[in-house]
């Protein structure tokens, strides 16, 4: 037997002991007969059928209705009791959606990024760049517009893109770069999409349009500043590697 249905039992029983007291007090007040019958003491047996069937009208009315009352804080319970496992299995699976969401996240902030289909960059990453480009570069390098959070490249790196880096920027473009790596899953990336790391991570803002003249400008500046890094290159914008 299910809980609901011991419950449910339970009530019945209860209820059938109040009936004992109660029925014959609806007897009573539906037949004047049989309000005689129990002052006297006389057996309900032995009663004018009229109050007879009064007091089984009644005992069977009272006992319809606690039946029903028993049958509706019965489904009452159950109803709350599935409510709230469903409330915590919701829960439970909106936890589990949390969770993988943020075990996705990872390959989202990846895609933003990465370069996409279709693209072609508008710089050259071997560092055959104009110098109105690169100076262009250089100026966004030290814009702190392009961050949510006050930030600008040279924040990080210096205004003349000099510090701040790691072994691995002495390497042409492809190479790996450890925020990359421990981020974003990256094994290698390319000037424009360092560029695209800073942009999301550390400035905390919006990745740049992949078609956009911005993100052109700042990829062929971070290919000069690496080549300057590397003593490929000196000061001068104007480079050809």
């Amino acid at each position: 037997m299910s809980i609901n249905q011991q419950k449910r039992q339970d009530l019945l029983g209860k209820l059938r002991r109040q009936l004992r007291y109660t029925a014959p007090a609806l007897a009573l007040v539906a037949s004047g007969g049989a309000l005689e019958a129990v002052a006297s003491g006389q057996n309900v047996d032995a009663m004018p059928n009229e109050a007879s069937s009064t007091l089984l009208l009644a005992s069977n009315h009272a006992e319809a209705q606690a039946e029903g009352e028993a049958e509706g804080e019965a489904e009452g319970e159950a109803e709350g009791e599935a409510e709230g496992e469903a409330e915590g299995e919701a829960e439970g699976e909106a936890e589990a959606e949390a969770e993988a969401e943020g075990s996705a996240q990872p390959n989202e902030r990846t895609a933003l990024v990465s370069r996409p289909d279709g693209y072609e960059p508008g710089y050259d990453e071997n560092g055959d760049n104009p110098k109105s480009l690169i100076e262009r570069g250089e100026m966004l390098f030290n814009d702190t517009s392009l961050s949510t959070n006050g930030l600008s490249c040279a924040s990080c790196h210096g205004t003349d893109g000099q510090s701040g880096y790691q072994d691995s920027f002495n390497q042409p473009y492809p190479h790996q770069v450890s925020m990359g790596v421990n981020q974003f899953g990256m094994d290698t990336v390319h000037a424009d999409e360092m560029v695209q790391l800073c942009m999301v991570a550390p400035m905390a803002a919006e990745p740049l349009d992949w078609a956009s003249d911005d993100l052109a400008a700042l990829a062929a500046y971070v290919v000069h500043a690496r080549a300057r890094f590397a003593g490929e290159a000196e000061g001068d914008c104007n480079v050809t590697m």
